[in-house]
């Protein structure tokens, strides 16, 4: 997309011609995302229906607490100001391909290689090994398909790393989360004891807290990058692109592998302490590739807002030079915010992040439409958040 052509309006609709939102009934990419999530959401009710007759209470507090989990996630991810990459559909349509379009195909497939794997090998071979030949296959494959068809649908939202990573994440997160929601019933239904609370809570310290981090959304956030590095460079030739997209898809799997498989069990017993050691051992690579690819993109998306606001937002009274050096460090703009929290109090951090937040959506609009009436209403929101926040800060400055 070149961010220096014209922009010109249609009468009749409210998006600007030339910029996709993820509304596109007009591709049939939509429809196949659409068509499988509900397809999904169907599959997923019928496949909790026993569950909330059977042990509603784990059922009921279930959704609560997975609920909560998720928000945690969404929180963390506000915080670092990642959900300015795209409008909030583009997030819910993740969130739920993950929970609801995957889980329909993956369930099914498992079950259908676990299987083939018993017929051709043994069911002893399938009870070890089973998850770990199974598992990645099908979820890595359908989860990276949901970001895919989401790139199909809008495809000049994604003009950066960062802008895909996060797509892909949101993916990996709805998955994990109905994946755990469902071994949460499952687990009260056959647990030993009469007991629908105390299910809930294992898994969410096991499935949650222990592996919560080096889990779906990781390995989803691993196979993105090769997605993104397809799309951000064209120049690159057609089999550089796509050895560059399997390389990546084939190192979250390797990953995802390794988690199921049993390597290094025989070295841990069964208790809550050994159990988390031998967690924290299998997730920490996940941790470090995940990392490093988050840092590749934080880093390349800040020289994109940089190079958006040399050219877009050159005056410093929208974005002061201590700012602009910020612009592509989520960390050091959150740093600032909880400093001036302590410092100047909580009315002063909550000015702060919201100036910083309609800095970099008057970046992002401005880079997308070029200036003018569409981002007059940035300008003016940064002027006046400007106004309140500086007489909060300035009398205590040396």
């Amino acid at each position: 997309m070149n961010i220096n052509a014209p922009v010109f309006y249609n009468d009749q609709a409210s998006w600007p011609v030339g910029t996709d939102s993820f509304f596109q009934p007009q591709r049939a990419a939509f429809w196949v995302l659409t068509a499988l999530i509900v397809n999904g959401l169907f599959y997923t009710v019928n496949m909790f229906s026993l569950g909330f007759r059977v042990v509603p209470v784990t059922a009921f507090l279930g959704l609560l607490v997975w609920g909560l989990y998720t928000l945690l996630f969404l929180a963390a991810f506000r915080t670092l100001d990642l959900l300015e990459q795209h409008p909030p559909e583009a997030f819910i349509l993740a969130f739920a391909w993950g929970g609801l379009g995957a889980v329909y195909f993956a369930a099914p497939a498992n079950i259908a290689i676990q299987s083939l794997c018993a017929k051709l090998i043994s069911p002893e071979f399938v009870a070890v090994w089973g998850p770990a030949i199974a598992g990645p296959i099908t979820e890595e494959f359908l989860k990276i398909a949901g970001v895919i068809l989401l790139v199909l649908v809008a495809r000049n939202q994604f003009q950066t790393y960062l802008s895909v990573l996060i797509v892909g994440a949101l993916a990996g997160l709805g998955f994990q989360v109905i994946e755990n929601l469902s071994y949460t019933v499952n687990a009260s239904m056959h647990f030993p004891l009469e007991n629908q609370v105390y299910p809930v809570f294992l898994n969410l310290l096991t499935r949650g807290l222990m592996s919560g981090l080096w889990s779906h959304a990781a390995y989803t956030t691993i196979a993105s990058f090769g997605i993104a590095w397809f799309l951000l460079h064209p120049e690159r030739p057609m089999a550089v692109r796509v050895a560059a997209a399997l390389l990546s898809f084939a190192l979250a799997w390797a990953m995802h592998f390794i988690w199921n498989s049993p390597f290094l069990e025989d070295l841990f017993d069964n208790g809550y302490g050994e159990m988390a050691v031998l967690l924290f051992v299998k997730g920490i690579p996940v941790m470090i590739a995940a990392g490093l690819i988050w840092r590749v993109a934080v880093k390349e998306n800040g020289a994109h807002l940089h190079a958006l606001a040399a050219v877009f937002v050159p005056e410093r009274d929208l974005i002061r030079d201590d700012e602009w050096v910020r612009l592509g460090a989520p960390m050091q703009r959150y740093k600032v915010r909880r400093e001036m929290g302590w410092t100047y109090g909580w009315r002063a951090r909550r000015l702060k992040t919201r100036l910083q937040r309609e800095q970099l959506r008057l970046i992002r609009k401005a880079g997308t439409y070029g200036r003018g009436p569409q981002t007059l209403r940035h300008e003016i929101a940064i002027r006046q958040l400007r106004a309140g926040l500086d007489p909060l800060i300035q009398p205590r400055q040396p």
